[in-house]
């Protein structure tokens, strides 16, 4: 096939977020390739990037104003990404996409939430309503980064049309366990003794802090820690260190006996992936995407919410079981690096670009592989 004029269309470009890295990683790829330009409003880009970017004007009060003025900015460009023969957008983001790639499914997410504020509630509904409305009238070809999502999207938007299930990916190269030295200065640094057990959970505690605050009092004998950017739910125990967020998560993955996953909605949850293939069991709830490349049992675990706390408990009593099924969970994870999505994603485009599929218009509302 000749080489594609790609135009890559996200909010923001970075590599932190699954959405904005994922598209950062793609247009990396690509750019060896084809002739890739990212469409954002905010942008990472290397000094070496092949690729170009075009600055799309949005208004930054809060996530609701950027979401619904992203598209008035990206109609100003609408003659310009006419010329590409890929427009490939991160979920709803306007413009006349004919490839889209699912990152979320903003209702099934709000329907799972519970106890949040009114604000929160009305930010996700306003959200849920502008991509209903996307979905309900686009034409083109859909990614979904689970089949959960893809469920989602049939569910709650009634997208009709065939739906590309393309996990997300990782970097296995950039973790491993390797490093004992590490391993226990970390530990020391948390207070944490050498032969102790420790279980680590990064992400939201939104999404969480029910199953961990349980999980902690019923294991006093493990300390758990936490890296999360959330202010709102945290809570002070002997057995519980709640740290900042960081890039720099190999350290923790590698200090771990565990990680668990208790989520209450996640469209796939990469840190799953980067635990695994940092060679750890991982306990996850059954509501997280990223959950269908786990087989309980022998690569992971996979409780639902229910039982989700006394299953977890059972299954670290025995460390020594954990690590074969850690070594396991490392080898699906190199299975399933970025190299496998940037194929099967490339694939997607050459279909897109032999059939010239066209997308009607939305109303407004690296790596080198």
């Amino acid at each position: 096939m000749d080489e594609l004029n790609i135009a890559l269309v996200v909010h923001d470009l970075h590599n932190h977020g699954g959405h904005s890295a994922y598209a950062k990683i793609l247009a990396g790829a690509f750019s060896r390739r084809h002739a890739v330009t990212v469409f954002a409003n905010r942008c990472e880009q290397p000094s070496d990037a092949r690729w170009q970017f075009q600055r799309v004007r949005a208004v930054r009060a809060n996530a609701v104003t950027t979401v619904r003025s992203f598209p008035l900015g990206l109609r100003l460009q609408r003659r310009q990404l006419s010329n590409y023969d890929i427009r490939h957008a991160q979920g709803y983001c306007g413009g006349n996409p004919n490839v889209v790639t699912a990152h979320i499914c903003v209702a099934a997410y709000l329907d799972s939430l519970r106890g949040v504020s009114w604000r929160h509630r009305v930010a996700l509904q306003l959200m849920a309503n502008a991509e209903s409305r996307f979905y309900r009238r686009y034409q083109g070809r859909v990614i979904a980064v689970s089949s959960k999502i893809a469920r989602e999207l049939r569910e709650f938007y009634q997208v009709a049309g065939s739906i590309d299930v393309i996990p997300h990916g990782v970097d296995a190269a950039r973790f491993n366990d390797d490093c004992q030295d590490q391993r226990i200065a970390v530990r020391r640094q948390l207070g944490i003794g050498d032969h102790e057990t420790m279980i680590l959970y990064v992400g939201d505690l939104t999404k969480s802090h029910v199953y961990l605050k349980e999980l902690a009092q019923a294991a006093p004998w493990a300390t758990l820690v936490i890296v999360t950017y959330s202010q709102a739910y945290r809570w002070k125990s002997k057995n519980v260190r709640i740290l900042a967020s960081t890039r720099d998560l190999a350290p923790y993955y590698g200090a771990a006996d565990a990680f668990v996953f208790p989520t209450t909605y996640d469209a796939f949850g990469m840190v799953l992936l980067e635990a695994m293939a940092s060679g750890l069991p991982v306990f996850s709830s059954d509501r997280a995407g990223a959950a269908e490349l786990i087989q309980s049992g022998r690569n992971g675990f996979v409780f639902a919410l229910d039982h989700w706390v006394e299953a977890t408990i059972a299954g670290l009593q025995n460390l020594a079981t954990l690590r074969a099924v850690g070594d396991e969970a490392r080898k699906i994870a190199r299975r399933n690096d970025w190299s496998k999505v940037v194929r099967e994603v490339e694939q997607v485009y050459f279909n897109v670009a032999a059939r010239g599929v066209l997308a009607t218009e939305a109303t407004v509302g690296a790596y080198g592989y």
